[in-house]
C-alpha cells in the first residue's frame, strides 16, 4: 500500500498516484503511464521513491529519526544560500520521483545485466569473450539516470571531497 504522507513512519513514498496521474497528463512520452493497472503505479512510485533514497546522498539530515524516506531534511541548503524548509518536499524530488517511475516502466533499473561482462557471444562453436574491465564492478548500469541527477542537481552532496582555497597571511 502506498502511504506518501511526508515525514511518517511508515511512509513509503514521495508523491501518491493522484499526483503522478497530473504530472503525466501535461508529459509528452508517458502513454506507458497511462496504459499500467493501478496497483503497478503504486509499486512504481513506491520503487522509485526508495531508489532516490538509496542512490543520491542528500544534503542536510533527515527532520526526524522516526520518518522512513529521507525527505523532509533539516539544513539542506541551495547553492543560493535559501534552505529548504524541514517540514516541506522540494519540488524537484516530486519531479525525479516521476521521472524515475517512467524510467522504471522501460527497464528494470534494479536488476542485473545478465550479459554485463561478455563483450562476445556466439552459439556455435560456443565462443564467449569476456568484457574488458573490472568484473567486480556492479553490472546494473545506471539506476539513476543523468537527468535525474540534474533535476535534483542542487539538494544533493556530490561525494565527500571538498576543494578550499588558502590564502597566505
Amino acid at each position: 500500500m502506498l502511504i506518501a504522507t511526508l515525514g511518517a513512519i511508515d511512509a513509503n513514498s514521495y508523491v501518491n498516484q493522484a499526483e503522478a496521474d497530473l504530472y503525466f497528463a501535461d508529459r509528452m512520452h508517458s502513454s506507458a503511464w497511462d496504459a499500467l493497472a493501478t496497483s503497478d503505479k503504486d509499486k512504481l512510485l513506491i520503487t522509485s521513491s526508495r531508489m532516490l533514497d538509496w542512490y543520491i546522498k542528500w544534503k542536510g539530515i533527515k527532520a526526524s529519526v522516526e520518518q522512513s524516506m529521507l525527505w523532509p531534511r533539516v539544513g539542506a541548503i541551495r547553492p543560493d544560500g535559501t534552505e529548504i524548509e524541514d517540514d516541506a518536499l522540494p519540488p524537484e524530488v516530486k519531479i525525479a520521483t516521476y521521472e524515475q517511475a517512467l524510467m522504471n516502466i522501460a527497464a528494470d533499473k534494479m536488476s542485473d545485466n545478465p550479459l554485463a561482462g561478455i563483450s562476445q557471444l556466439k552459439a556455435g562453436p560456443l565462443m564467449i569473450k569476456a568484457a574488458s574491465g573490472d568484473p567486480t564492478q556492479s553490472t546494473n548500469s545506471d539506476p539513476i539516470s543523468n537527468n535525474i541527477y540534474q533535476i535534483v542537481s542542487d539538494l544533493y552532496s556530490q561525494g565527500g571531497v571538498s576543494v578550499v582555497r588558502l590564502l597566505r597571511a
